[in-house]
């Protein structure tokens, strides 16, 4: 298998791991969006705003404001001001939102260390170095300026 062949099976199955979640989330009636959404407030480690949601989540603010709006309206999440500036809100899973969200986190989760336990750990170190490396390469060709 030459390089571009190679490239090509690369793009073909990464785009194939992001379409399975596209497909969990439509088989369980949500956006991708808000699944993801929802996995970054679920598993916060910390208070999360609407800015930091579109930085992980590589989302519009638009996209996240009207999924923090629904979320707000089925009483899935509150917004607290945060006290070192009150204009910043923190979002914040209620306890009903933490009942919708465990079951879908816990499927998804479950899945991705199935999967994973599958791997052999030869596999699992070419496969992060290798995609530690390429990320690297990635950013550098694309970012790099004066192109």
């Amino acid at each position: 298998m030459n390089k571009q062949e190679q490239f090509d099976q690369f793009h073909k199955s990464w785009t194939e791991i992001n379409a399975a979640y596209e497909q969990y989330a439509r088989k369980i009636g949500i956006s991708y969006s808000l699944l993801q959404v929802l996995c970054e407030l679920y598993h916060a480690k910390t208070s999360m705003t609407q800015k930091a949601l579109c930085e992980i989540c590589h989302l519009p603010k638009t996209t996240v404001n009207a999924i923090i709006s629904g979320l707000i309206k089925q009483k899935h999440v509150k917004l607290q001001e945060m006290p070192e500036d009150r204009r910043q809100k923190s979002i914040i899973l209620t306890d009903l939102g933490h009942q919708y969200a465990a079951p879908i986190m816990e499927k998804m989760s479950t899945s991705e260390r199935q999967a994973f336990a599958m791997l052999d750990n030869k596999t699992i170190q070419m496969m992060l170095k290798g995609i530690e490396d390429y990320q690297k390469y990635f950013n550098q060709k694309l970012n790099q300026s004066g192109e």
